[in-house]
């Protein structure tokens, strides 16, 4: 037993972690005591608007920085905001531990007023929930942010309880599976092996790498894994999310081994190929999208390391190839009298950004071209919510990237739909005076919900049309500088000028421009 309070808990293991920055919704009770401590820990508190919008905020910090997110948010209203963000970190595999206020176990039994089971709530959405109160609660953090760190990583919820004596078992680590040994007669025999890098192999970057150096082997990567090798580089093969474009290629190979993937990240369609896939990761998939020949679960760094060299008949540039195909189709998109294509929007502002800049994409069909189109050579410079895919994150993700690299400019990429979703953010920008670039692809409508809805032909003609919005207008009243633009040649001025902070631009995208973009990506017709 000990008498450290739970807030005092708190802020000394974030501190102990490296934790720089709490972000959060306050209301009353102990959550004003935690953000205190955490202050007087040396760690800042930053104020957003909405409490999905400062998950998502910590989440993003902690992609970049490599450290646990922390967020704070008070009970009932406060707790049931925030589970959009919480399943956010959960579902995209990244560290969180969410901070709730709740109802003390004293008080319960009589007080009804934003009473819920916040635990039983949080408890589909989370790698754990739990009770945070006086008994151990250092070891309480410390468990917590073992197991949001622990792969497949993700988020955990604590209720502050002072009063409580509860103290729950910590769930178990995943246990490995499988050995090289499995792998290895698939590896000799197979000529054209081809790699799907997922989300759980992006701490392992190097040992890919060195992997692959020096062959022609293709390495397709999933959203979160983008970058996982180099763009610029022989092997990058583009994105993968199983897509119909992604079959001309795998078609090619007579083996597929796949490094972190988790199944989550991919998109609904079939696996109806026959070539064997041998799986690597960290932790067992949850899923059975693929029904892999050989599975082994351990160590990946070890694993990578322990390959046998990989045979190599592929043509020289066939990743180059197939990657260029698929932009060269997203960029052949027919000219519009109106409008700037999404594509020349990506291209534009790829071409402003400086090399290592952070990109935040939106849920939507602008990602459809964000994804090929922004370049990148690291894992961790394009963030994107993949597993969840939910709407309104760049924007907030883009703060959280910002604070955690000061020195560098992020671009958010968000439709009109998704920034309507978390606009006071746009208050959020100004006030911290972050080094963000907001491009809103401005076409009045859901495209990728349009899309869905033209081939089923479900729901009325405007069901997912609205009004064009000023965002431009709204960003000056939030502070934000801001431009128009209609044209490619305003677009790439509004990007080209000198900007320090937060800088807006409301892109007059055409509304049936994603029709190229969907054939293209969703469809397979490509060049």
């Amino acid at each position: 037993m000990t008498t450290t309070t739970p807030a005092k808990a708190i802020a000394t293991t974030l501190a102990e972690a490296g934790v720089e920055y709490l972000f959060g919704m306050p209301g009353g009770g102990n959550n004003l005591d935690v953000i205190g401590a955490c202050e007087a820990a040396g760690i800042r508190f930053v104020l957003a608007h909405t409490e999905t919008a400062a998950a998502i905020m910590a989440t993003a910090w902690g992609e970049v920085t490599g450290i646990v997110g922390a967020c704070v948010v008070t009970r009932g209203p406060g707790a049931a905001s925030a589970v959009n963000g919480a399943a956010q970190a959960e579902q995209d595999r990244q560290p969180l531990l969410l901070i709730c206020d709740t109802v003390d176990q004293a008080s319960a039994p009589r007080i009804a007023h934003q009473n819920i089971d916040q635990r039983a709530m949080f408890a589909p959405v989370t790698s754990w929930s739990t009770t945070l109160g006086r008994t151990d609660p250092e070891q309480v953090m410390r468990d917590a942010i073992a197991v949001a760190t622990s792969a497949p990583r993700g988020a955990v919820h604590l209720d502050v309880d002072p009063g409580s004596t509860r103290r729950d078992p910590t769930p178990p680590p995943p246990a490995n599976q499988g050995s090289l040994d499995d792998l290895a007669p698939h590896l000799a025999a197979a000529h054209r092996p081809l790699i799907i890098a997922g989300v759980g192999a992006r701490q392992h970057t190097k040992a890919i790498r060195d992997l692959v150096a020096g062959t022609e082997i293709p390495v397709m990567a999933t959203y979160k894994a983008k970058g996982i090798v180099p763009d610029s580089g022989p092997n990058a093969a583009g994105t993968f999310t199983n897509a119909r474009t992604d079959a001309v290629l795998l078609d090619q190979a007579d083996l597929i081994l796949t490094i972190g993937l988790d199944s989550i990240e991919l998109i609904p369609n079939p696996w109806d190929r026959h070539t064997p896939v041998l799986s690597m990761a960290d932790s067992p998939d949850r899923y059975h999208y693929i029904e892999p020949t050989v599975t082994v679960v351990g160590p990946l760094a070890e694993l990578i390391t322990a390959l046998p060299t990989l045979s190599d008949d592929w043509a020289q540039g066939t990743a180059t190839r197939h990657r260029a195909s698929i932009e060269r189709g997203l960029l052949e998109a027919p000219v519009r009298r109106h409008g700037v294509a999404p594509a020349a929007v990506v291209q534009a502002a790829r071409a402003a950004a400086a090399e290592g800049s952070i990109a935040t994409v939106d849920a939507g069909a602008h990602m459809l071209v964000a994804m090929p189109l922004w370049t990148s050579q690291m894992p961790g410079h394009v963030l994107i919510s993949s597993g969840l895919a939910t709407m309104g994150y760049s924007l907030p993700a883009s703060v959280g990237a910002a604070l955690a690299r000061p020195d560098l400019r992020v671009y958010c990429l968000i439709g009109d739909g998704g920034l309507q979703m978390c606009t006071g953010e746009l208050e959020t920008l100004a006030r911290l005076g972050c080094n963000v670039t907001v491009i809103v692809f401005n076409d009045r409508t859901l495209s990728l919900i349009k899309a869905k809805q033209r081939r089923s032909g479900h729901g009325g003609a405007n069901v997912v049309e609205f009004t064009r919005t000023d965002f431009a207008g709204l960003a000056h009243a939030m502070g934000v500088p801001a431009h128009r633009a209609e044209t490619e040649t305003a677009l790439r001025e509004a990007l080209a000028a000198p900007a320090t902070g937060p800088l807006l631009v409301d892109v007059r995208v055409p509304a049936d421009a994603y029709r190229h973009v969907i054939d293209v990506t969703r469809h397979g017709r490509i060049q």
